[in-house]
């Protein structure tokens, strides 16, 4: 567990400690939700009738061809590979029906895009030039701390007693993130200088292409929030 995730844990503790009565009595919530953050569930503990701690957990854990959406040249395939959970704790200030919220976001993992090379595939990485099978797949993992600072903003109004509409918009701010790239193929092509010079050329090029979108990820969501009283 990370000292940040320990530091937002021992701040909730102390919170709820000190106002029992509130976090009992006060607009505390079950919701499910489906966005970025995948498909899941969340729990609300008030504080006061304006703050309070949100705790949710998204699952995504599947792998999606995205050869059509790639742009790929012909004889080759692409895969992109989700981490299965996505965890989210905040603490959220309501306004009348918006809502502003802070806290961290966690996975369990790092996402993946493969490509996959079929027969004789010629193949261009970082400048050099390759064929299959001497490099068969290209895999480009999205690596950061495991645990990123989030903000967003909501918007919550009340459909029926009870139940209120959940919408999100904001973003995660991953620390030190960055491209790392392996392949699969011939170890004698895979382990020579030139090919680890051209992979390196690639990753640094990954890393311009993905732009400010490498250290700024989207959070959207939207969902059902249903009040215990």
């Amino acid at each position: 567990m990370t000292r940040s995730v320990v530091l937002v844990i021992l701040l909730v503790s102390l919170l709820a400690s000190g106002r029992p009565a509130l976090a009992l009595q006060g607009n505390n919530s079950v919701g499910g939700r489906v966005g970025t953050l995948g498909m899941g569930a969340e729990i609300t503990v008030a504080l006061n009738e304006r703050v309070a701690i949100r705790g949710g957990i998204g699952f995504l854990g599947f792998e999606v061809d995205v050869t059509e959406r790639s742009n790929l040249a012909s004889n080759r395939t692409a895969e992109l590979s989700l981490p299965g959970a996505l965890y989210t704790v905040g603490a959220e200030a309501s306004f009348g029906v918006l809502r502003a919220e802070a806290g961290l976001l966690m996975r369990s993992a790092d996402p993946a895009y493969e490509i996959t090379y079929g027969s004789g595939a010629s193949i261009d990485i970082g400048g050099g030039y390759y064929r299959e099978p001497d490099v068969r797949t290209l895999t480009t993992t999205l690596v950061s701390g495991s645990t990123a600072p989030y903000a967003l903003i909501g918007f919550t109004p009340q459909l029926s007693p009870g139940i209120a509409l959940l919408v999100d918009l904001g973003a995660a701010f991953p620390l030190d993130a960055r491209f790392e790239m392996s392949a699969t193929g011939d170890p004698a092509v895979l382990n020579s200088s030139g090919f680890r010079a051209d992979l390196e050329t690639e990753r640094r090029e990954a890393e311009d292409d993905a732009g400010v979108f490498l250290n700024v990820w989207p959070v959207i969501s939207i969902g059902l929030r249903y009040a215990l009283r």
